[in-house]
């Protein structure tokens, strides 16, 4: 599964060339954790765990919080409103009062899980005459009936009559592109100790994963639920990232899974950029998808937060990632070969048979989920270059793209087109693709036909489709490409664009050097001061 996502440092990260420049050589090394497509309790957060990144939130910055903060954030003492007022307070996030709702709703949520789930109590060392003596006492025996009826009835997370855990109502959180959802996700799986049971995954992974454990149980009289009762065993407080329907096969069974999972007390967090009732609009047989949105509501609170801010569109753009130029094939094979040469140089684990052992590109096989495997024409090391058409013109889905993601941390991709309704299909495997290497912080080369808002100029939704001027209608259809008119389509692009936009920064660089390179995190820390004091 995916890991907690790092702290977001570098938005205060001045100039482009200096920072791009180790930037350059920090995305050639290695990836030192894989990631896998699987449901497992390894990644539990616990409120230790972010005591580093409270210290370096600490370390610049001011140290007072600005004017009209939350009095109720600022009082926290723990969860992620303790986070967030710390981060704010150094000047690492910028205030923003829709985000404040959403801490806030975070906040209510953790605490009700806090009630839910207390710290195990710590024996007290006392001796038996001690601890007769205690019992005798008035105030003591009401405590401990209230201790056993509190027990009973499950609000500390114990078992039901049964076998049900206490339900905490989770929260749904949507809206538009770069608005801070998954950041404000993460902090609250950042914050959350061990005894929540917290697992932070994609909905891509999360899907996956459920459908491979289901051929695998097929001998079951309820294959689903017994697949359900399995993930409810190890989980308690499920943080799903980037919940967006769009497989029928998924639609089909996510009423009765969430369902069980919910029966069994798992609490959702669930971050989307669709309202619950948009979910899945227009996709095959909705109707019996709409009871899975009816009860969506009621197990979670749901908060909207589409703001007038987009943050990625507020990193700094860095040179090297992103090639328009008519020389730009030759300019990504020469960044393509400059990465993969740095990884073989710096990590001998990779030499060998495979991958370019004598620091020239080859061809290499890789294992997919379920057995397939994905042919890579040109490997070098840790960094693998293709043509758009091997990754988005092939039936390739998103289990192949994991794979991609879990072997490789730097992936070029060469003459992405732009779109429109001659390759709707292959669209939606890029979107699909830039997903997945985001979420897996990969650093990602593109050589294209345009920017990544030219690319999907031709993509357009219904409404934006009919309320198109006819001479503006007549002008773009005379001589041009076709737009595809596709409201999923249309939707996912602001996204798209979004996160390409973003992983062309040197926020995006710094964040995938944590990720995958964290030896050299301090170094790139102090590079960022440096440039901070320079401004």
């Amino acid at each position: 599964m995916h890991s907690q996502k790092a702290v977001l440092l570098a938005r205060q990260a001045g100039s482009p060339q200096a920072v791009f420049g180790l930037a350059r050589f920090l995305a050639a090394v290695p990836t030192g954790s894989q990631q896998t497509a699987g449901i497992s309790t390894s990644s539990t957060a616990h409120a230790a765990e972010a005591a580093p990144a409270a210290a370096a939130a600490a370390a610049v910055g001011p140290a007072e919080l600005p004017a009209g903060f939350p009095a109720d954030l600022a009082a926290a003492t723990e969860g992620p409103a303790a986070l967030y007022t710390e981060r704010v307070r150094s000047g690492l996030y910028r205030p923003d009062a829709l985000q404040q709702v959403t801490v806030s709703r975070l906040q209510t949520v953790y605490q009700d899980l806090r009630e839910a789930y207390p710290p195990p109590q710590r024996r007290s060392g006392l001796t038996l005459v001690d601890h007769v003596e205690t019992k005798q006492t008035r105030s003591s025996w009401f405590d401990g009936i209230s201790m056993l009826l509190r027990s009973q009835s499950g609000l500390q997370g114990s078992a039901g009559p049964h076998g049900q855990r206490f339900h905490v109502r989770g929260l749904y959180m949507y809206g538009g592109v770069g608005c801070g959802k998954t950041m404000l996700m993460d902090m609250l799986v950042e914050a959350a100790p061990r005894e929540f049971q917290v697992e932070r995954v994609h909905f891509h992974d999360f899907m996956l994963d459920i459908h491979s454990r289901l051929r695998h149980v097929k001998e079951e009289a309820d294959p689903l639920k017994h697949v359900a009762d399995s993930v409810a065993e190890t989980i308690k407080v499920l943080a799903l990232d980037e919940l967006f329907v769009t497989d029928v096969a998924d639609a089909m069974i996510l009423h009765r899974l969430f369902g069980r999972l919910w029966d069994k007390g798992l609490t959702l967090v669930g971050t989307s950029n669709r309202a619950p009732d948009a979910l899945y609009e227009g996709g095959l047989q909705r109707q019996l998808f709409l009871p899975f949105i009816h009860r969506l509501k009621e197990s979670c609170y749901i908060h909207n937060m589409q703001s007038p801010v987009d943050y990625r569109r507020l990193a700094h753009h860095a040179r090297g990632t992103y090639f328009l130029t008519p020389d730009r094939t030759a300019l990504l094979h020469e960044a393509f070969l400059q990465a993969g040469q740095a990884s073989l140089k710096h990590n001998s684990s990779i030499q060998g048979a495979s991958a370019g052992a004598v620091g020239h590109p080859s061809p290499v096989t890789i294992e997919v989920a379920m057995g397939r495997l994905l042919h890579v024409s040109q490997a070098l090391g840790s960094a693998a270059m293709f043509s758009f058409a091997e990754l988005c013109d092939r039936p390739l889905a998103a289990a192949d793209y994991i794979a991609l993601a879990e072997r490789f941390h730097t992936v070029a991709v060469a003459d992405v087109p732009r779109f429109d309704a001659a390759n709707r299909v292959t669209a939606y495997r890029f979107i699909t693709l830039v997903d997945i290497l985001y979420e897996a912080r990969v650093r990602l080369l593109i050589s294209g036909d345009g920017t990544p808002f030219e690319l999907f100029n031709k993509v357009l939704s219904q409404q934006e489709a009919r309320s198109l001027d006819s001479r503006a209608h007549e002008s773009s259809s005379g001589s041009g490409p076709e737009p595809v008119v596709d409201d999923h389509l249309a939707f996912t692009k602001d996204r798209t664009i979004s996160r390409l936009t973003e992983m062309q920064s040197i926020e995006y660089q710094i964040q995938h050097a944590k990720q995958h390179v964290p030896q050299l995190v301090l170094a790139l820390k102090d590079m960022q001061l440096q440039q901070q004091q320079q401004r």
